[in-house]
């Protein structure tokens, strides 16, 4: 992984350190995120309550889809399979929520607690094929750090 995702990795567990909140948590770690490439559209969290994923922190603009289903459009699915995905091309994908007709790549990362699926980072690009398997393993190292704060403030709900 290069240095810069490592960095990143790094600077959102430093800042998430002195959030109180889930909200802030998330929303501090979004903008960071969101901030890595110009080529993010929406960079935001999900959290999975009741069996349903909610739309929480997010950075970009709103989204009608702030309830969604398991099994439903790629943030369903990879909560659903619990593993991250990549759509290099949504348009290709029939899964894909739409949210901004000028969204052409997303990749949603599952929030775990061991086998539990708390929630996930969603991020859409308008570039095709923008996402790498070295952001897929940066994100994934971010959400880890998420999950370990959020467990050691006592934040966790149940899925």
């Amino acid at each position: 992984m290069s240095p810069n995702r490592r960095q990143l990795i790094e600077s959102v567990r430093v800042a998430i350190a002195e959030a109180e909140t889930e909200n802030e948590i998330l929303l501090e770690a979004a903008k960071l995120i969101d901030g890595f490439s110009e080529n993010h559209n929406w960079t935001g969290f999900y959290m999975l309550r009741n069996g349903v994923l909610e739309v929480e922190a997010y950075v970009g603009p709103e989204t009608q889809h702030a309830r969604i289903d398991l099994n439903t459009g790629i943030c369903g699915a990879a909560a659903s399979q619990k593993k991250t995905i990549i759509a290099d091309d949504v348009r290709c994908d029939s899964r894909f929520l739409a949210c901004s007709l000028s969204t052409r790549s997303e990749i949603v990362v599952p929030l775990m607690d061991g086998a539990n699926c708390l929630g996930e980072i969603d991020i859409d690009s308008d570039c095709p094929g923008h996402f790498t398997a070295e952001d897929k393993e940066m994100l994934q190292g971010i959400a880890t750090t998420v999950v370990e704060r959020l467990k050691a403030m006592g934040l966790l709900r149940n899925p």
